[in-house]
């Protein structure tokens, strides 16, 4: 059950490889590049696959809670990557590409520290109580389109959860949690 974000773009990379439409390769490295530079945690990086005023939608669980304006997408991210929730595993498993968007599809497996879970509300995991001190994994599907402007960066992302990924927890044991990675090594 180890998470190793390095499997989140291996689809898009091979995808970038076989394509040969210059437009939609072009898009395709977009998309890596940015899931890349999140699991790395390179803000710099990461916000520059953005375009000027990024709009971010996440749907699934209520109405879009998605950061909207360079301001707002910058503090998610430096947020994310504070708390360690840049160490996911997306399990992309078909990878869709036109002039104008990525669409990627599969399943996210994302870590929570048990106080997240806690102060979330979610008291028990497989009927055990959560440990403040311990490490879960959620499971859940999720589609999300990446939306692209004629220079090709991105606008942002539209995130669709197809199941709440607090319904599909477990916790982790040991050696199974995601390792930093470094943009230098993958």
């Amino acid at each position: 059950m180890k998470v190793d974000p390095t499997r989140t773009w291996a689809a898009v990379e091979a995808a970038y490889e076989a394509e040969t439409n210059p437009r939609h390769k072009l898009l395709l490295k977009e998309v890596r590049d940015h899931m890349k530079t999140e699991v790395c945690g390179e803000l710099e990086l990461l916000m520059a696959t953005l375009t000027a005023e990024p709009q971010y939608h996440i749907w699934g669980q209520g109405p879009d809670r998605g950061p909207k304006g360079r301001a707002a997408v910058r503090a998610f991210y430096e947020g994310l990557i504070a708390a360690g929730g840049n160490l996911f595993e997306f399990n992309v498993e078909k990878v869709i590409v036109d002039d104008n968007a990525v669409v990627t599809e599969g399943r996210l497996r994302n870590t929570h520290p048990g106080e997240q879970l806690l102060a979330a509300g979610v008291a028990t995991v497989g009927g055990a109580p959560v440990e403040a001190g311990a490490l879960y994994v959620s499971n859940a599907q999720l589609l999300t389109v990446w939306p692209a402007d004629p220079a090709g960066k991105l606008i942002g992302e539209d995130i669709y959860f197809g199941t709440n990924p607090f319904d599909n927890l477990a916790k982790l044991g040991p050696g199974e949690a995601p390792q930093r990675v470094s943009i230098d090594t993958v």
